[in-house]
């Protein structure tokens, strides 16, 4: 309170993006513009202003995730800042039962001869998890980030 008496606004970065290493925002491009500015000075120059203080952001990696992609051109700077940029389709509902199945521990086999699933003797179940394969990142994804 002592220091907004003095006009001084200072934030809090203990456990926050200015001082985190690897970060994920999601619905990055709903931020308001102040927000789009001080991210891309996070991103371009790892630097955070904090009052009168510029502090040196730890940033490595930052993810961001969005369910539209940015239509207006103020978001384009932004968009250009991530190097990989891949588009998820949403998960059909075999996929997601396929997913639950493999996190609940239930093995699937490397091969895929014909698709098909069996159970075994020990209940688990066996077979090919299958995964769109444009959902898979490739050499092509990141081919741009090179210097």
């Amino acid at each position: 309170m002592r220091a907004l008496e003095e006009d001084k606004y200072v934030r809090q970065t203990r456990g926050y993006l200015p001082e985190a290493q690897v970060a994920f925002i999601d619905e990055i491009f709903k931020a308001n513009s102040a927000i789009l500015n001080t991210l891309l000075t996070i991103l371009n120059e790892r630097l955070f202003d904090n009052g009168s203080q510029r502090i040196k952001v730890p940033l490595v990696t930052l993810v961001g995730a969005s369910n539209e992609l940015p239509e207006s051109e103020e978001l384009d700077a932004l968009y250009d800042r991530f190097l990989i940029k891949k588009e998820v389709k949403q998960v059909t509902v075999s996929g997601l039962t396929q997913m639950l199945d493999y996190y609940a521990g239930n093995s699937y086999d490397e091969e895929v001869d014909n698709g098909s699933s069996s159970s075994s003797s020990t209940g688990v179940r066996t077979g090919a998890m299958q995964v769109d394969p444009s959902a898979r990142l490739t050499m092509d994804d990141f081919q741009h980030t090179r210097t």
